[in-house]
């Protein structure tokens, strides 16, 4: 009995403590807000190998999935999280003061991979919030995680070209910082399932039996992520185009620095509501995800030819942009708890691996098939392209919708 009371404990400090870990090293804080200038300015990276790190860390993280989930089943999802966190930090220090481009790689080569293990977050919190009887206020912890990870990096927006222009090593002295108190945190999670998950591990050596509900939630959460992910770039850069062409380069600058500052507010704003519109609209949402990131292609594809009204040009395309930030996490937190929720709990670290798994390879896909296109196409078919992307995914999760439907109906839900 005593047992099951510090048990029990440990399960809520951990939970209350998991939306903090999260807020704060869902990525390299302040590192992602100087990442270019840090690369061109103090490294003197071309832009080529700068597109060379992310892509070799993609490439490496899709290599490394099936290993790396083999160790997170020995070892279990606490210490599978740390040892994301240890690699975060050692990708921070290797970034920072790496005095040659080899050495910047290998860092790269920790960073993007680490959260194949840190990811296992997911997980530590779904199974103390089903011991506790409240799982269904997954959605509740994850999107307050989101949102303390949006208020954080919109902070951080603001205040990091200033703190890069006194010193251009300070913003990598305070990632290195935040990555050290993320890794002391991770001393503070507790899973009440660990020990039962790593003898899954031991004694049943089965592979997970993917259904078609789960190989639909793959697909969906796939196509619609990596559609948002990469349409958040390439709108940025076609917002920024469209300034130049009326715009010297100081007010490009200000006006398109003003505008991913007013998207970071929007991303903070999805986050602080998505729980609300969540209990209202339950599985319905996914429709309503898919169908703004339409909306956002469309605004910003149809600002670009108001030309002779620029401020009204600007204000739509503006719009647009905000909602890809708006709906980003959202994505995220609904997708995980959709295939948590539809899978054995001896399987979540293998869905929630194969489902970060599955995003990746999509996004390298569709990011190679871009680049292609760019050499021959102006950037307004890419984004083309990603509102006839973000259709096909409302289709897909129109039939996810359905299967969710016929699924609850068979079980009386």
């Amino acid at each position: 009995m005593e047992g099951e009371k510090l048990k029990k404990r440990k399960a809520m400090l951990s939970n209350s403590i998991i939306p903090w870990f999260i807020g704060l090293s869902d990525d390299l804080m302040f590192f992602i807000a100087i990442n270019s200038l840090f690369f061109t300015v103090v490294k003197g990276f071309s832009a080529s190998q700068i597109t060379f790190l992310t892509t070799v860390s993609n490439v490496f993280y899709i290599l490394l999935q099936i290993p790396a989930l083999k160790i997170i089943q020995k070892i279990g999802n606490v210490r599978s999280i740390r040892i994301g966190t240890i690699m975060l930090l050692g990708s921070s220090i290797l970034i920072t003061f790496g005095n040659s481009y080899f050495i910047t790689i290998i860092g790269y080569l920790l960073y993007q991979p680490a959260f194949i293990f840190k990811k296992m977050e997911v997980v530590v919190l779904k199974n103390n919030l089903q011991y506790l009887n409240r799982q269904e206020d997954y959605i509740k912890f994850s999107s307050r995680s989101k949102l303390l990870y949006s208020i954080i990096t919109t902070i951080i927006a603001f205040v990091a070209g200033g703190i890069f222009a006194i010193n251009h090593y300070l913003p990598m002295y305070l990632c290195i910082g935040i990555c050290c108190i993320n890794f002391l945190l991770s001393f503070c999670i507790f899973d009440v399932n660990d020990d039962m998950q790593k003898s899954y591990a031991i004694n049943k050596k089965e592979k997970i039996k993917l259904s078609k509900l789960m190989i639909t939630i793959f697909i969906s959460f796939a196509l619609l992520y990596a559609t948002i992910n990469i349409g958040q770039s390439n709108s940025q850069l076609f917002i920024q185009y469209n300034l130049q062409k009326h715009f010297n380069i100081e007010l490009t600058a200000m006006y398109l620095g003003g505008i991913i500052a007013i998207s970071r507010i929007a991303r903070v704003f999805g986050n602080l509501i998505f729980n609300k519109v969540y209990d209202k609209y339950k599985d319905k949402v996914n429709l309503l995800l898919s169908t703004m990131a339409m909306v956002s292609f469309a605004f910003i594809l149809l600002g670009s030819f108001l030309d002779s009204v620029i401020l009204v040009k600007f204000i739509i395309m503006t719009l647009g942009f905000n909602i890809i930030l708006a709906i980003r996490d959202l994505v995220d937190i609904y997708m995980n708890d959709l295939l948590l929720k539809n899978t054995e709990q001896k399987n979540h670290q293998k869905a929630i691996s194969y489902l970060q798994l599955s995003r990746r390879i999509f996004a390298t896909i569709i990011s190679l098939i871009f680049s292609i296109l760019l050499t021959q196409l102006d950037l307004a078919y890419i984004i083309i392209c990603l509102f006839v992307l973000a259709t096909i995914s409302l289709i897909i999760n129109s039939k996810l919708y359905m299967m969710i439907n016929k699924k609850g109906e068979k079980y009386g839900l």
